[in-house]
């Protein structure tokens, strides 16, 4: 326990304003989520009728009622701003991982202390293990706090949502902010020890982690796609579908007569043209093709349900604790093998 002590004092002193910085960021933002949520849920409790559901028999052809104006037009405001805050949650980590991970092991070969530190421990894994303890554990709790916030900043913007089953805000908030976390953190530490200078590092580790996760979710966007169902975006005529405001869109586009889907993207590249869509969501090459009722499909999207949002954010999270588990093992073998500078 002591010997444990030692190292997070040690670990602290050597990143202290690093450190200081992150508390100072997070506690900001969180106390900006805080205010933000008490502030929202008592406009709502003040001024419930302007605010509740928006029924029909609250708006009118030109608009809600004047008396509600005012408060909407102050309402959203506070809404907007709010969820910029959770913008902020969904880049921390990666901020964490230039911030704390890439000068770990960077600032001890930079300043020539590491081949000292070598030489004394039993193992340089076991050394990076150490050095890398108490940063990491510290870094993934002010996550959690901030992953705490953005819960309930969440719901206090979505009050009538079951957030539990609802993919608002993806990756914006609760576990994900920490995984990715892991993964960020020990990205840059592989950066730091693979450069070896501070500087450097951090500008570096900024492309690293950036097209690291990229790549992560361009290949989870593929899954998603292949898991996700098809719902057309009309039921009959003129009657739109239910949208399902909870689910995860994963493309729109349209399923064509024969039930392929494709995006508007890939329909282009494909050589359609899909230009006009009459009321029963039907799409049409031409005008010509509309009157003669020769339509190439009609508009879907492709979703995944809201009740795999638990799923989803587990599998994503084990994901990026994974690519910190390659990024550690891969910084594990770097400083094994790395010649003094």
């Amino acid at each position: 326990m002591t010997g444990a002590l030692t190292w997070a004092r040690l670990s602290y002193r050597q990143q202290k304003w690093e450190l200081l910085l992150v508390v100072l960021g997070v506690a900001g933002v969180t106390a900006g989520m805080l205010w933000f949520a008490n502030t929202l849920d008592a406009m709502r409790a003040a001024s419930p009728e302007c605010l509740t559901g928006l029924s029909p028999n609250l708006v009118t052809e030109s608009g809600p009622p004047l008396a509600c104006q005012a408060f909407l037009t102050e309402y959203y405001q506070a809404e907007s701003w709010a969820s910029n805050l959770t913008t902020l949650a969904w880049v921390a980590p990666f901020g964490m991982g230039v911030i704390l991970g890439a000068p770990l092991v960077a600032r001890e070969i930079d300043g020539g202390t590491a081949q000292l530190a070598w030489s004394l421990s039993r193992s340089r894994v076991g050394w990076l293990l150490r050095r890398i303890a108490f940063v990491t554990l510290f870094g993934l709790a002010l996550l959690a706090i901030l992953a705490i916030g953005s819960e309930l900043l969440t719901a206090a913007i979505f009050p009538d949502r079951t957030l539990e089953e609802d993919f608002v805000w993806f990756g914006r908030r609760g576990l994900p902010i920490v995984a990715r976390g892991v993964g960020a953190i020990m990205l840059g530490v592989l950066v730091g020890a693979v450069v070896g200078r501070v500087l450097p590092s951090v500008l570096a580790s900024v492309l690293v982690i950036g097209l690291a996760f990229t790549g992560v979710s361009l290949a989870l966007d593929q899954v998603d796609r292949s898991d996700a169902t098809l719902q057309p975006m009309y039921a009959a005529i003129v009657q739109p579908e239910e949208f399902d405001i909870a689910a995860l869109d994963v493309a729109f586009g349209i399923e064509r007569v024969d039930g392929e889907f494709m995006t508007y993207t890939e329909a282009f590249d494909r050589g359609f043209t899909p230009n006009f869509t009459d009321e029963n969501g039907r799409v049409f090459e031409s005008e010509e093709a509309l009157r003669a009722g020769e339509s190439i499909g009609r508009d879907a999207r492709l979703v995944i349900a809201g009740e795999k949002y638990p799923l989803l954010v587990l599998r994503d999270s084990i994901i990026a604790v994974l690519v910190g588990l390659v990024a550690l093992a891969a910084s594990a073998g770097v400083v094994a093998r790395r010649r003094p500078s």
